[in-house]
């Protein structure tokens, strides 16, 4: 970490916070660090002394999962950040969702970034969004893969494999949809029936 050119501090003759040209100074600490400077308020050119206080940032292990492959990779967050089940994180490039968290030897819904000792989560560029497809009475099951926005319609004709398929339903988390339309990262299910094609001669 070096000393910024400028730092946003509370300036005594204006008496409110304001951004300050570092003139100079030094920075020390191991757990925090913590910037000693001689600053010049831009709005009045008052020179004084400031003291701010930086947290380090803290490196979190995550085991990223994707289909089923998990693999062992990192984030730096400031420590104290807080991180919920569920959100949304950036793992190098990768999107991925927060599955589980670990903190204090515990799994838990959301923690301080400085308490937790490891994250598990999936890729989110691409959801599996589970199909159970009709044919003849009998149900089977298909995937396909979606990024998390794609929408997914009621009376939508896809093709799955070999078959083409209409959807006639599809589950998310706390009902059922028999018209309009879901994201497929809100997907639990979705239902279809193989399309017949009458041929004529």
């Amino acid at each position: 970490m070096v000393l910024p050119s400028s730092v946003l501090v509370e300036c005594p003759i204006c008496k409110q916070e304001s951004l300050h040209e570092v003139l100079s100074g030094k920075m020390g600490g191991k757990a925090q660090t913590v910037f000693e400077m001689t600053v010049k308020c831009r709005q009045c050119s008052h020179v004084h002394h400031a003291v701010l206080t930086v947290q380090k940032p803290v490196e979190i292990p995550v085991v990223v999962s994707w289909l089923h492959e998990s693999v062992r990779s990192a984030i730096t967050l400031g420590p104290d950040e807080v991180l919920t089940v569920n959100d949304e994180i950036m793992c190098g490039e990768d999107p991925v969702l927060i599955t589980s968290i670990e903190s204090n030897g515990a799994r838990v819904k959301r923690a301080r970034a400085g308490r937790i000792q490891t994250l598990w989560g999936k890729k989110f560029d691409k959801v599996r969004v589970p199909f159970s497809i009709n044919h003849h009475g009998r149900s089977f099951s298909e995937h396909v893969l979606a990024v998390p926005d794609e929408e997914f319609f009621i009376g939508d004709m896809l093709k799955i494999g070999k078959h083409e398929v209409v959807i006639h339903s599809i589950r998310i988390r706390d009902r059922s949809l028999r018209i309009g339309s879901a994201c497929a990262r809100d997907i639990v299910r979705v239902y279809a029936n193989i399309v017949r094609r009458s041929t004529s001669h």
